[in-house]
């Protein structure tokens, strides 16, 4: 033992010496880690879901001091423009893209070093909050909210660690009171990168029209006596788990893996969401309508915007602009159940979604539907 001891003697100014080290590399290492897990402390996730919104609010303060010493009337009036320039005016609801850009972070990964399933989801939160905001500003104003009801995912590629990656939120289709929107995590491949295209896959067959196998979900609120047209599948005919699997695929089978400007197609995700002030449940079509959203110009005429509105937004500003005799309170009394009292023949909000875009809300429907009706047969297995 002793001569063990002796021959380490000489290295005792070595151990000193690494030893004396030994709290700087732990310190260095702490701070390794708590730089490459910051996304996930405490807030952090806060501040990205609401970061559209705080910097909405700040620009509407600064809206306030500019315009302090302006006559109330002048006021008024910057007010309105200043939200009108927020709004969509003039859009088709389905060639709106919401992008969101982030990054597949450290603390975002599996042990695949890839994006974990799990972080879906959480990112999903800030691009979705991100959409809203800029699709349904009027709305939000009103003091509207938007419940998510579920989220369905379509796995098709990894996306890989510190990748930079996108999310797309778009429209889908929409009925009395769901809305869903399809959301596409893409990369954009470096330029010059070899392109590898896929196919996407076989669509499904189409829906069985019995009506045998079709119920009807009775949905109501305070405000709100219709029935959801949203048909849930008998799960005493139906094989729920294939259906909502062959659905969900029916709905990014006619999508390709490619997009337009390139980029690769990683997940779709589907989101069912509706609109609400308080309890009180809202239609899509009227959130749409009364965010600016429309069907395109005739042909030949000068495309919908914000200098050239659609026929409807007359009515829109008479609800809310303060100019025109308008209101936060009457915007808000109208979609709590005030549009009930305009006669069928005379919905404003309908017929500005009518035309090719109310032909591709019916053709999309259905895919969506069958994805909500497959889950909602799934609760009924034991």
């Amino acid at each position: 033992m002793s001569d063990a001891l002796d021959r380490l003697r000489p290295l005792t100014p070595y151990l000193a010496k690494a030893l004396s080290f030994a709290p700087s590399v732990c310190k260095y290492i702490a701070v390794a880690l708590v730089v490459l897990n910051i996304g996930s402390f405490p807030l952090f996730w806060h501040a990205r879901v609401f970061r559209s919104v705080i910097l909405l609010r700040i620009q509407w303060r600064f809206f306030l001091i500019r315009n302090m010493f302006k006559s109330r009337k002048r006021r008024d009036e910057l007010e309105a423009q200043w939200l009108d320039n927020l709004t969509p005016i003039g859009e088709d609801p389905f060639a709106m893209c919401v992008p969101y850009d982030t990054r597949a972070r450290i603390d975002d990964s599996d042990f695949n070093l890839h994006l974990s399933n799990s972080s879906y989801a959480k990112t999903l939160d800030s691009a979705r909050f991100k959409a809203a905001m800029e699709a349904w500003p009027n709305f939000f104003v009103a003091g509207g909210w938007m419940p998510l009801a579920a989220t369905h995912y379509h796995f098709i590629r990894e996306i890989p660690m510190l990748s930079h990656y996108q999310v797309r939120i778009r429209i889908g289709a929409w009925d009395q009171k769901w809305m869903y929107c399809v959301c596409r995590f893409v990369t954009i491949p470096k330029k010059g990168a070899k392109k590898r295209v896929e196919k996407p896959p076989s669509p499904a067959p189409e829906t069985d029209p019995n009506p045998a196998n079709i119920s009807m979900h009775i949905i109501s609120t305070p405000a709100d006596d219709f029935a959801s047209s949203a048909p849930t599948p008998n799960p005493n005919t139906t094989s729920p788990p294939e259906s909502t699997e062959k659905m969900l695929k029916a709905v990014t089978a006619g999508l390709s893996f490619e997009e337009e400007d390139g980029a690769i197609v990683h997940t779709v995700s589907v989101s069912q969401m509706c609109y609400k002030i308080g309890r009180i449940t809202v239609p899509p079509a009227l959130v749409f309508a009364t965010n600016g959203f429309s069907q395109p110009a005739p042909e030949g005429a000068a495309p919908y915007s914000r200098t050239n509105p659609p026929p409807h937004w007359a009515t829109v500003q008479d609800l809310g602009a303060k100019p025109k005799g308008g209101s936060v309170r009457k915007m808000r009394d109208f979609l709590k159940g005030g549009w009930k009292g305009v006669p069928e023949s005379e919905r404003w909000w309908e017929q500005a979604l009518g035309g090719p875009v109310e032909e591709r809300r019916k053709a999309a429907l259905p895919a969506f539907q069958k994805i909500v009706g497959g889950m909602d047969a799934v609760r009924g297995l034991h």
